[in-house]
């Protein structure tokens, strides 16, 4: 069975677009249509096709019922598949295609186990991990967690010990936009765009858009290869921390060489 899917708005240089999506039920996609009204997308996915073995999601039911496909929920397999689509097309957007669609995939799994654990509930921002890497990035960093109140979350790898104390005092004198020249890695779990975070949300991943970056004293850029790789790790590695749980090791393979990362948690905080 084939499944007709959208993303949108979609938004571009000059206004917006729907993205209109053929997935089968095992997850393979056609070609992405890129049209303004869903009954023009659709008939241009049914091309070549029976409309016997389509079915349309629920929110395509009007244009469905024009066309003659019925509707049906769509199975997982096409929704994680559109929540990848919608990962990647987000990140093409912000520049950060370059890394691909496979590490666009592993973020999504591994800040999907990040958001589930919330590791802010028992750490706050204030609060150093100590990050120690082996293999190929071999290096020691100070991590933190946080949680900001415009909904978005993530978690920082800097390379220099203190940096959370400079952080924290540049913030005090009102110098909070300085600490993007703090060397570091981080991925933060953006509000934005909202037809990738829905799309996430409705396949049950992380109901937010993994964007990984780097910041420096030449300001925001992005990580390679290896560091991409460090920050999965590091991600599904404090998602297996807990009051209870405060070291970690995760190991993942970087190029030709294997790379361990070690988490090991300050004393936690109890919320209130």
């Amino acid at each position: 069975m084939l499944y007709l899917l959208k993303l949108g708005p979609v938004p571009l240089t000059q206004g917006t677009t729907q993205v209109y999506l053929r997935i089968s039920d095992t997850g393979e996609p056609a070609p992405p249509v890129f049209e303004a009204e869903d009954e023009a997308g659709m008939r241009t996915l049914l091309e070549g096709v029976d409309t016997e073995d389509v079915r349309c999601e629920p929110a395509l039911a009007e244009a469905g019922a024009a066309l003659g496909v019925e509707v049906e929920e769509p199975p997982q397999a096409a929704l994680s598949s559109r929540a990848a689509i919608a990962t990647f097309l987000a990140w093409g957007q912000r520049g950060l295609s370059g890394l691909g669609s496979d590490k666009a995939l592993l973020f999504v799994q591994a800040a999907t186990e990040y958001w589930e654990a919330r590791p802010w509930a028992h750490w706050d921002d204030s609060q150093p991990f100590e990050v120690a890497v082996s293999g190929p990035l071999a290096h020691t960093f100070e991590g933190c967690v946080f949680q900001t109140g415009d909904g978005r979350a993530g978690l920082a790898l800097y390379f220099k010990p203190g940096a959370l104390q400079m952080l924290m005092e540049m913030q005090a004198r009102g110098q909070g936009d300085a600490a993007t020249g703090l060397p570091a890695i981080a991925v933060t779990l953006d509000t934005t765009p909202a037809y990738a975070v829905e799309a996430l949300s409705s396949a049950g991943r992380v109901p937010r858009l993994p964007m990984p970056l780097k910041t420096g004293p030449d300001g925001i850029s992005v990580p390679n290869a290896t560091e991409a790789v460090l920050l999965v790790a590091a991600l599904r590695a404090v998602a297996r921390l807990s009051p209870a749980q405060q070291e970690v090791v995760s190991n993942v393979v970087a190029g030709d060489a294997q790379m361990e990362v070690r988490v090991r948690a300050p004393a936690p905080r109890v919320r209130h």
